[in-house]
């Protein structure tokens, strides 16, 4: 083999080995591009997977944030409101401590009020008893009507307090009234029957139905005094006055009224 062959046969072999690393070199920074655009693309990605992170702790933080600042104003009123309550409760302790104060007065006053009731009824008996002796059946028993309502348990005091001053407006109605009736008279042991007539507390009569006997009721001896003759046709026509028999009419009356003690 000469030299000129030798010669070329080296300078290809230089080529091709220029060649091969030419091509060596361009495929490894090939690789080197590939490597770093996967890593750049990994990064893009971990940074989008961490900003959607970021955005979801920042939404529950905003979240958070808004439920903490309406759990501040519900407090903030809890506090206002229990404020409130707390000055109610001291008033309604206060108005509690008035009221137990004011029930122990009337338990002294219901203490009081029973005698006080049992006084009043039993001085309405002595009234009646020592008061011109009309209708007596029917005012002893409206006393006796009181005194069972005092021993019923079932009656409040309020009640047997309306009765009883309903009782002392009945005997004061009594005293302006005009009123004659039928009625039995007891006297020296016999019954008989009569008519009766009252002028209020002033005049108190009683007449025989044949008119054979006219008697007035003397409030001093306490007893039926007899009346003379000329008071017969008075007292009877009185006594259809008072009935609503006949109209009106001026009618001179005796009246038995206690005299007044010499001086």
């Amino acid at each position: 083999m000469d030299k000129a062959k030798v010669k070329r046969i080296t300078v290809s072999t230089i080529a091709v080995a220029s060649i091969l690393l030419g091509a060596s070199a361009a495929s490894a920074q090939n690789a080197d591009v590939k490597s770093i655009v996967s890593e750049v693309n990994s990064a893009n990605k971990l940074a989008q997977a961490s900003q959607k992170t970021i955005d979801g702790i920042q939404n529950a933080t905003d979240k958070l944030t808004g439920e903490f600042k309406q759990v501040l104003k519900v407090n903030a009123g809890l506090r206002a409101y229990n404020a409130q309550q707390r000055r109610v409760i001291t008033r309604q302790e206060e108005e509690i401590r008035k009221i137990k104060i004011t029930i122990g007065g009337i338990d002294e006053i219901k203490r009081q009020i029973t005698p006080l009731m049992l006084d009043m009824i039993n001085d309405l008996q002595e009234f009646i008893d020592g008061d011109i002796p009309f209708l007596l059946e029917e005012r002893n028993a409206r006393v006796a009507a009181l005194r069972e309502a005092m021993d019923n348990p079932n009656v409040s005091d309020p009640e047997r307090f309306r009765v009883i001053l309903a009782a002392y407006k009945a005997e004061v109605t009594y005293g302006s009234k005009i009123k004659s009736w039928i009625g039995d008279l007891e006297e020296g042991g016999k019954t008989r029957s009569v008519s009766f007539a009252q002028v209020g507390r002033i005049g108190y009569y009683y007449q025989t139905q044949d008119q054979s006997e006219t008697k007035v009721w003397n409030v001093t001896a306490k007893k039926w005094d007899a009346l003379d003759a000329e008071f017969t046709g008075r007292i009877k026509t009185f006594i259809r006055i008072a009935g609503g028999r006949t109209a009106p009419n001026i009618v001179t009356l005796p009246i038995a009224a206690p005299r007044e003690k010499a001086k």
